[in-house]
């Protein structure tokens, strides 16, 4: 996910690593989806390397020089096919990338965003009929308590991964607009201004869009 959030970034305004990191910072990114923030710096020489991005200049001295990116035209084009790839993806975990993925949903179209939906919503509608299906082969007086808890696990997950993407669908022009909110602000603000702070006491990115989106 470092990947799909550093492409996004830069795809709205061209800026160093460490503005990037105090960003994921104010959002808990960190924890919620097991970011660090150290590994923002490899992730960026990486894409460095690919070609999806490029440094412009470097602002600074010693060690406290900041090297400034930008996306490339190739960037754009994988930052695309990346938020294609999550939309289709399974949730697999607490703390899935998925996520935190809606507020970047501005960068494909809305009708693309809507065929994969619906197409990943018919594949786990299919995968929770097959599933059920083997739980009444499988299961029987005889069977351990474990096996069920099994079968109940896989399915009450399925079900809740189908009712998130069935509310992302149905809340998909509010998403949007959240998106908007957000890109916009990236646009606006500098996160690498923010002063270091205790971890709990960290302004969230609500508090902060209330702050600078202000009429």
């Amino acid at each position: 996910m470092i990947k799909v959030l550093i492409l996004y970034y830069l795809s709205l305004k061209s800026t160093h690593g460490y503005e990037i990191q105090k960003f994921i910072q104010i959002n808990h990114l960190d924890s919620w989806t097991k970011i660090q923030s150290g590994s923002i710096y490899y992730a960026l020489a990486k894409l460095e390397k690919e070609g999806l991005i490029r440094l412009i200049r470097e602002e600074g001295k010693g060690s406290k020089a900041r090297k400034i990116y930008e996306i490339t035209s190739k960037g754009l084009e994988e930052l695309k096919v990346l938020v294609r790839k999550e939309l289709a993806a399974s949730i697999g975990e607490v703390g899935s990338d998925k996520f935190i993925l809606y507020p970047l949903l501005t960068v494909t179209d809305e009708k693309e965003i809507q065929d994969i939906l619906n197409i990943h919503i018919a594949q786990l509608e299919e995968k929770k009929t097959d599933t059920e299906h083997w739980k009444n082969i499988k299961l029987n007086d005889s069977s351990l308590e474990v096996e069920r808890i099994s079968f109940e696990m896989m399915l009450s997950s399925l079900d809740y991964q189908i009712q998130w993407h069935q509310a992302l669908l149905s809340q998909l022009d509010q998403c949007t607009a959240n998106s908007r909110e957000i890109a916009k602000l990236i646009t606006t603000y500098d996160f690498s201004t923010l002063q270091p702070v205790d971890r709990d006491d960290i302004t969230d990115l609500e508090s902060l869009k209330k702050q600078i989106l202000k009429p």
